[in-house]
């Protein structure tokens, strides 16, 4: 499970930093978008969180298969609920695979 503790906190994000992490094989982005470093700034556009996730094992820059991207508020609760998105899509994605493995067993 993605904790909200592993994840960096929004100042991060304010450099115009992404991060990435993985998780048993789901490998996903964070990232203020637009990505562009507004720390200290006076900022008056809207910004977002954008969380990418993919299936592993390659990095995010040369992955060629689908990414899912979603977008959340650049708020604290925004950064929690991405986090929330992450395991969801995880557990969403683990149970996929098991009943396909379990449909090629069959085969």
């Amino acid at each position: 499970m993605i904790n909200y503790s592993d994840v960096y906190g929004l100042t991060h994000y304010e450099y115009g930093l992404p991060y990435t992490g993985e998780y048993n094989g789901m490998r996903y982005r964070i990232a203020r978008n637009p990505l562009e470093r507004v720390f200290g700034k006076k900022v008056e556009e809207k910004a977002a969180i954008e969380v990418i996730i993919w299936r592993g094992p390659f990095c995010f820059d040369t992955t060629k298969e689908e990414k899912i991207t979603k977008e959340f508020s650049f708020t604290d609760e925004g950064l929690k609920e991405a986090v929330d998105w992450l395991n969801t899509e995880y557990d969403n994605k683990k149970d996929d695979k098991k009943i396909k493995e379990k449909l090629e067993n069959l085969l």
